[in-house]
């Protein structure tokens, strides 16, 4: 159901795909009306926000996912420790592996999950944090923040889309306009794909900064430790590829890319691997090397054997663009100047 789906947003599910996508198209109408009531609501004032007291910088972005979020908010967040800061990450935690992933990507910081992510960003304000990075934040309008940072996935950029339930959008280009800054990401795609999209987001949202970050493949580690490798190790090796993301292709893409042989194996976003999912996936890969993301490493560590051969390809955040514009937005949140 979930590759069906995915399909039809993407057009490519044929006759039945287009009976589909037009049986969806009042529940999308129905679903941009609630949409724009709720925000009319809280530009209006109508509902209220909450402050925490330090600066709040929020990550989100106007998709169902497949942007890059938590790497980039994990990014930001080990960027103002740099800068002497003492930040925590606050988010909704829909899945138990963006917690552990946060987890792992800064050991050291503290992050908090809840439904309300006012209490989160108090429990983290308690723990002596002086600035929260909401999570996955640009909807959740009810705690008041000092910078909304936006992400674009490149690979996903429409400049009509279609909204939820008839294609992956949560809200629609327009509300950009409410974003502080927005930051390309690209995956798969290239730079030049990357500037082309920077120009059509920058005349949707006129005055707007606009960066280009790179989630670029880095490196291969071992999934119960090892030394590192290249991705161009892969050249010629047939691997089984593991995704549980809401957009798992420019993963599969990536692989290809430095050369191997895929099998895909996607499940659906934030996925609860069992002990039998495990089994199934090291029989599927039939002594072939495993390849996952390190969003799925976090939730397979406990449950794949130190005899299967699994590697976790991990990612490089890289602002190739607008970083001294992203760094003065950042600034002026902590100074207090953000809004």
């Amino acid at each position: 159901m979930r590759a069906f789906v995915t399909r039809v947003w993407a057009g490519e599910a044929g006759a039945a795909g287009k009976v589909l996508d037009a049986a969806l198209l009042p529940a999308e109408w129905l679903f941009r009306g609630v949409v724009a009531a709720r925000n009319a609501a809280f530009d209006r004032g109508m509902i209220a926000t909450e402050r925490a007291g330090v600066p709040v910088i929020s990550v989100g972005n106007v998709g169902v996912g497949g942007a890059g979020k938590t790497p980039f908010a994990a990014w930001l967040a080990r960027r103002l420790r740099s800068w002497g800061r003492k930040p925590g990450i606050a988010l909704r935690g829909y899945g138990e592996d963006e917690i552990l992933l946060h987890r792992e990507l800064n050991p050291r910081l503290w992050v908090a999950s809840g439904a309300r992510r006012a209490e989160a960003a108090r429990e983290l304000i308690a723990s002596g944090c002086d600035v929260v990075v909401l999570d996955d934040g640009f909807q959740h309008r009810r705690l008041a923040r000092d910078l909304d940072i936006v992400l674009v996935a490149v690979e996903a950029w429409d400049p009509s889309p279609r909204l939820l339930p008839r294609g992956p959008w949560r809200e629609s280009v327009s509300a950009l306009a409410r974003a502080d800054a927005i930051v390309l990401t690209r995956k798969s795609a290239g730079a030049a794909r990357a500037g082309e999209v920077a120009a059509e987001v920058a005349r949707a949202a006129p005055g707007k900064p606009v960066a280009v970050c790179h989630l670029a493949p880095e490196r291969l580690t071992a999934l119960h430790g090892g030394a590192a490798r290249k991705p161009a190790s892969l050249r010629g090796r047939e691997v089984l590829a593991v995704a549980a993301l809401a957009q798992p292709r420019p993963f599969f893409e990536a692989l290809r890319a430095a050369g191997a042989q895929v099998e895909e194996a996607a499940y659906p976003d934030h996925h609860p691997y069992t002990s039998t999912d495990a089994r199934l996936i090291e029989a599927r890969a039939d002594g072939r090397t495993i390849v996952m993301t390190h969003k799925d490493a976090v939730k397979l560590r406990g449950l794949l054997p130190p005899s299967a051969e699994a590697l976790v390809l991990e990612q490089a955040v890289r602002i190739e663009a607008g970083g001294e514009a992203l760094d003065a937005a950042l600034r002026r949140a902590l100074e207090g100047r953000g809004r």
